[in-house]
């Protein structure tokens, strides 16, 4: 092998190891957005279950968004003196 291939290689291994790295990041910090998201929806979700099952008797009804996505509860509260 002469001095020119291999230096092309190593040239080729380098630019082919910073697009990886660069793709994988991209991919990387996207996911770590999308799980973000979605843990913060479970955590919420299980907030809601965990009320209901605290407080089986109150009367609740689930919020929903347009796309019926639960967002809220709400909890129907009398008060008599």
């Amino acid at each position: 092998m002469d001095t020119q291939t291999i230096i092309a290689t190593v040239i080729g291994v380098v630019i082919g190891g910073l697009i990886t790295w660069f793709v994988s990041w991209k991919y990387y910090v996207k996911a770590g957005k999308e799980l973000m998201a979605e843990s913060k929806k479970l955590k919420e979700t299980s907030d809601l279950i965990l009320y209901k099952l605290q407080y089986p008797d109150a009367k609740t009804e689930l919020k929903r968004n347009e796309q019926g996505e639960v967002t809220g509860l709400t909890v129907e509260m009398r008060a008599e003196l």
